[in-house]
């Protein structure tokens, strides 16, 4: 009997604790909330303890939610606030399913709220979006740019020279590799071009050269050609090479005063008055080309030739022997490449700017990561909890909106704008 009263008052001590450590917690809570003046977000901790709770039965389009993932919602000022999460995926057969929301914030009216759907893939993309948002990567060009600057003239002096004898080295080891990689591969370059011929010359280049091309050309060069023919024709003599073309068909002579007299003439007679149009040629020319790169179909004919080569898959293929031939298994280039860049003078060159441009890196390093005084980044965190323990993958943005709506109509709808993972900040500092 005694046991049994002793155990009776341990229960009411303990209950009646923790009561009023929730209470406690609770009035704490609202106290800094109404000290602040704004909608603190680690009052949504205490709605989830203290308040009442709201549930909510929609469709799930995006079919991937699950239990426990967050619903936020932002504020005026722009914080984000958790405001409730699933608490159950109903099940469904073919259909799409329903979802169970706890609400738990009362400020705003579920009548007038829609939700939204977000999914992090955990991509590189999303990873530099979270970690360089576009303040941060404006305060890093900044940085750079004044590094850059100040350093700018020394970097030169040491890094240019390099950069001119591995060029300078390279070229001799990457001509020769290319052209032997070119007679590796001929048979292979035989037949594409015999495809490409026969698929892209003759049936699109051709057409396109008779239809666009050549109408360019005759309306922009055939008056200055017309021109010259008429002068050089009428300075042409007939009796000059008739003579001359008889003289060389007689009995005994090889002269060939017919080719003596062609050479004279170009010498003398056409290569002058070609001369005096050259200023017209030139203009027709320059007509000509800036007519044919402005021509619509034959800029969108070439495009599409190009991306149809491009996408080939024996032309990739070959393309990528090409140049792992060249470039990346090439021995003799590597060789040369390590011994300019493993070199004294390299080595140098490194340390100098490593001494100079360590103070921004390391300023870099603190915007992107925190520091001991500051604490870690809280994009930095996000990263880690998001690429290390696959958290923060999925969660629900409620956004209000204007009209009511009905809950037998109401919808997850899947975003179409990427978004980072809400930063929720559970304490406010006060100086």
């Amino acid at each position: 009997m005694r046991r049994k009263t002793y155990r009776s008052l341990g229960l009411f001590f303990w209950a009646t604790a923790i009561v009023l450590v929730v209470f406690a917690l609770s009035r704490s809570v609202r106290d800094r909330h109404e000290s602040i003046g704004t909608h603190d977000s680690s009052l949504s901790l205490a709605s989830y303890l203290t308040g009442p709770v709201e549930h909510l039965s929609v469709v799930d389009s995006s079919r991937r939610l699950r239990e426990h993932d967050p619903i936020f919602a932002q504020l005026d000022g722009g914080d984000w606030k958790q405001v409730g999460h699933v608490d159950k995926v109903l099940a469904s057969n073919d259909s799409e399913p329903m979802i169970l929301l706890n609400w738990y914030d009362s400020t705003f009216d579920l009548s007038q709220v829609e939700f939204e759907y977000h999914y992090s893939r955990g991509s590189i993309e999303e990873v530099i979006r979270m970690m360089l948002p576009a303040e941060k990567r404006r305060r890093i060009q900044e940085r750079l740019a004044t590094a850059f600057n100040e350093h700018g003239e020394a970097f030169s002096r040491a890094f240019v020279p390099l950069v001119q004898k591995s060029i300078e080295q390279s070229m001799p080891i990457m001509e020769a590799e290319l052209q032997a990689s070119f007679d590796r591969h001929r048979d292979e370059f035989d037949v594409l071009s015999e495809r490409w011929q026969q698929e892209v010359i003759r049936k699109r280049l051709v057409p396109l050269a008779k239809a666009e091309i050549l109408p360019i050309v005759r309306r922009s060069g055939q008056p200055t050609a017309e021109a010259i023919g008429r002068e050089v024709w009428e300075r042409a003599s007939l009796w000059r090479f008739g003579w001359r073309a008889v003289y060389d068909k007689a009995p005994l002579t090889d002269r060939n005063m017919v080719q003596e007299e062609w050479r004279r003439f170009v010498e003398q007679e056409a290569v002058p008055v070609v001369e005096s149009h050259i200023d017209e040629i030139v203009e027709a020319i320059q007509t000509t080309l800036i007519e044919i790169a402005t021509n619509e179909q034959v800029r969108s004919e070439l495009n599409l030739v190009a991306k149809q080569i491009a996408s080939d898959a024996e032309t990739q293929a070959l393309v990528k022997k090409i140049v792992k031939e060249t470039l990346v298994g090439n021995e003799r280039l590597h060789r040369v490449w390590q011994g300019v860049w493993q070199s004294e003078e390299a080595q140098r060159a490194i340390d100098m700017a490593g001494q100079k441009m360590e103070p921004v890196i390391r300023q870099i390093g603190d915007e992107l990561f925190g520091t001991r005084e500051t604490g870690i980044d809280p994009m930095f965190a996000l990263v880690l909890r998001n690429q290390v323990f696959g958290k923060d993958r999925r969660w629900l943005v409620a956004r209000p909106i204007d009209q009511p709506i009905q809950d037998a109509l109401r919808r997850v709808q899947v975003a179409t704008e990427p978004m980072v993972y809400p930063i929720i900040h559970m304490a406010t500092t006060q100086r």
